[in-house]
């Protein structure tokens, strides 16, 4: 039977390394996707690959049962090769090749099609030049939309018009989404 769920979960920070070589970037932190219908809760731990040896996209983590406490998974593996998830009731393997995984084209509306303070309009003469490999194009184009965005802040401040986000609201130290990604697409 197929059963309808929702999860709620945060992400790793990605950090960028190399940047005096070939620049690269890994992600790395815990991250916490927990799912109210079925009270479980996924922890895992993007580790970063230490100075001297070790391996890149390492993830190691668990799947609990809130409810009971008891563990039902172990996961480790690479999250962009192979992860390998262990029954903790009777340590069965199940190993997961996501490099085979189907990849699922995101929906993006067309960007003439978006709000004038949606991203990827915001930033698209930033990629385009990105894309062309014009880092002085790029640097320009994003120093003139920053500019744009500090005049409009203090004309805001001048007129005494209190900004509010569209897109994220507040909560404790940090901001949200405003809708679900179910609201979202749905």
């Amino acid at each position: 039977a197929v059963v309808s769920t929702q999860s709620t979960g945060t992400l790793p920070s990605t950090y960028g390394r190399s940047i005096l070589t070939v620049p690269w970037s890994e992600m790395g932190g815990k991250v916490q996707v927990t799912c109210p219908q079925t009270d479980y809760t996924s922890t895992l731990v993007f580790h970063t690959k230490p100075m001297y040896g070790g391996k890149l996209h390492r993830v190691t983590g668990d799947i609990k049962d809130n409810m009971t406490g008891k563990g039902l998974y172990k996961i480790d593996g690479e999250w962009n090769a192979k992860l390998k998830f262990i029954d903790e009731s009777n340590k069965a393997v199940e190993v997961v090749d996501t490099e085979k995984l189907a990849v699922v084209k995101k929906h993006v509306t067309p960007i003439h099609q978006q709000k004038e303070n949606e991203s990827r309009r915001l930033w698209r003469d930033v990629t385009l030049a990105l894309q062309r490999n014009d880092i002085d194009k790029a640097t320009a184009a994003k120093h003139k939309l920053e500019e744009r965005q500090r005049d409009e802040g203090k004309a805001r401040i001048a007129d005494d018009i209190s900004w509010t986000p569209t897109y994220f609201k507040p909560e404790e130290d940090s901001w949200i989404y405003s809708k679900s990604l179910a609201e979202k697409s749905g």
